[in-house]
C-alpha cells in the first residue's frame, strides 16, 4: 500500500502494518441504492434500507433496535394511565427516535424497563 520494501518472510508490511493479505483481497462490492429509496425502505421500517445497501448486520441490529424501543413504548404507554414517573419514561421513548439521542437509547431502555418492574412489583403488593 505504502510502497515500501519488505522481505518475502513477513505477513505485514513493515513501514505501514498493512497486512498483504488485505492488499490481494478484492472489494466487497455494494449494491447501488439511490439514497432515497434507502430512506424510503428506512421509513417503512428502520433498518431495510441499510440492508439494501449490503449493510445487513447494520440493518438487523437497528431493526431489533426500533422493535424492542417500539415495543417497551407501546408497554410504557399502556402503564403510564396514573404514574407521572412513567409518563415522563414514555416520552423518553418518543423522543429517543431522533438522531441525536439514538446513543442514549440504552440507558432510556433500562430506565424503562426497571420503572416496569417497580411497576409490577408495586401493582402486586397492593
Amino acid at each position: 500500500m505504502c510502497g515500501g520494501k519488505n522481505p518475502i518472510q513477513l505477513d505485514t508490511c513493515a513501514t505501514c502494518g498493512t497486512p498483504f493479505a488485505q492488499v490481494m483481497r478484492a472489494p466487497v462490492e455494494r449494491g447501488q441504492v439511490d439514497p432515497r429509496d434507502a430512506a424510503i425502505r428506512s421509513l417503512i421500517f428502520p433498518g431495510l434500507g441499510h440492508r439494501a445497501l449490503g449493510r445487513g448486520l447494520d440493518g438487523l441490529a437497528r431493526g431489533v433496535l426500533f422493535v424492542v424501543t417500539f415495543g417497551l413504548g407501546v408497554l410504557l404507554a399502556i402503564a403510564a394511565s396514573g404514574s407521572g414517573a412513567l409518563v415522563a419514561a414514555w416520552a423518553l421513548f418518543l423522543v429517543a427516535g431522533t438522531k441525536v439521542l439514538m446513543w442514549a437509547l440504552v440507558g432510556v431502555v433500562f430506565v424503562g424497563v426497571g420503572l416496569l418492574v417497580f411497576g409490577v412489583v408495586t401493582a402486586t403488593h397492593r
